[in-house]
């Protein structure tokens, strides 16, 4: 049983051969990452609204920001990663290339949930108005 196990194993592994490796990396992260932020979706849409948006971005910017470090499959990796990476190695550079990294893509992010936000509520308004010109006082 344990044999067929192993066989079963290196023909799945056979079969993942002729694609390339970075490949496999990067549908690997896209996969986890679109996993990790539709799970954090069905806890933030519970949050209150602009609380549970702006948690939504800084997870966001946590798992889809790309990092600058060095190395093989670095430029698919988080940035988070190389944040920790950089404290881990105490690499001044590192952190700080990669918190501005964060830093943009949630002020980016919380600048178009601003704007979102002001489009829905002058739609919502604009929406009321509507409904009480065309109610008859019968």
């Amino acid at each position: 049983m344990v044999h067929d196990q192993t066989g079963i194993w290196s023909k799945f592994l056979m079969l993942l051969d002729p694609i390339p490796e970075n490949n496999i990396a990067i549908a690997v992260y896209g996969l986890g990452a679109l996993i990790i932020l539709w799970c954090w979706y069905g806890i933030a849409r519970r949050l209150p609204s602009p609380l549970g948006g702006i948690l939504w971005i800084i997870i966001f910017a946590l798992v889809a920001t790309p990092t600058v470090s060095e190395g093989p499959n670095s430029e698919i990796a988080p940035a988070a990663f190389g944040l920790l990476f950089g404290v881990l190695t105490h690499d001044s550079m590192l952190i700080w290339s990669n918190l501005a990294l964060i830093a943009f893509v949630m002020g980016i992010g919380l600048m178009i949930g601003y704007f979102w936000s002001r489009y829905k509520a002058t739609q919502h308004v604009s929406v009321k108005t509507t409904e009480t010109e065309t109610i008859s006082p019968l």
